[in-house]
């Protein structure tokens, strides 16, 4: 009897690993808000407006402690003027490629993370206040942007393999989004942004294999 005991343990003890293995692999939507403005010689007198951010998110857990993810993104960015009832709204399609480092392993379910890495970014739509465009023939605004993300969180299991994410993050813009002729001095975007998001298991993906079950 001791012997089939030990048997049924050691059976279960596989089962488990290989039904924690398939948990490498998950996506899901997310969004949040975006606080953003422009720094640098050309930033002038402008200060921080709000926006939006939605999209989806796709994670691969290398082990217990690391993973890396990639997220396409809709991200409202620009900056506002202090000196008059004037907004700069350019909208990005944004792709981030994030390393994230969790604190603890997945038998938790709440796992603090921090993660960085960087982004490109490209240009939807360039509006003032009203909904004008202020990018007529892109003559204002550069098409592409491109910088970091650095941030923190955590993910906390809802149900088995479904975890709520939610992160704390700042952009740093890394080029200059406006052209000789907005004027004298270099812009950068620069934004702080609150996101949550759900996880749902894709699958397991076997990185010798390069094929996901």
């Amino acid at each position: 009897m001791k012997k089939y005991s030990l048997l049924f343990l050691l059976f279960a003890s596989i089962i488990g690993t290989k039904a924690q293995a398939q948990d490498n692999l998950s996506w899901g939507p997310m969004g949040g808000l975006s606080v953003a403005t422009f720094r640098g010689g050309g930033a002038g007198n402008t200060t921080w407006k709000t926006g939006g951010t939605a999209g989806l998110f796709i994670n691969y857990s290398v082990n217990e402690h690391f993973g890396v993810g990639g997220q396409v993104l809709y991200t409202q960015l620009g900056a506002k003027n202090r000196l008059a009832d004037q907004q700069i709204r350019l909208n990005y399609l944004q792709i981030p490629i994030l390393a994230t480092f969790y604190l603890n392993d997945r038998g938790h379910a709440l796992r603090p993370k921090l993660f960085a890495g960087p982004y490109v970014g490209f240009l939807l739509a360039a509006r003032n206040q009203n909904g004008d465009n202020i990018n007529v023939n892109r003559q204002n605004w550069t098409a592409a942007d491109a910088g970091v993300h650095l941030g923190g969180g955590f993910n906390y299991r809802i149900q088995n393999k479904v975890w709520l994410n939610f992160d704390v993050r700042y952009g740093l813009g890394l080029v200059d989004v406006a052209k000789p002729i907005q004027g004298s001095g270099d812009v950068y975007h620069s934004n702080w942004g609150v996101n949550l998001g759900l996880s749902f298991p894709l699958g397991n993906y076997n990185s010798r294999t390069g094929r996901i079950r």
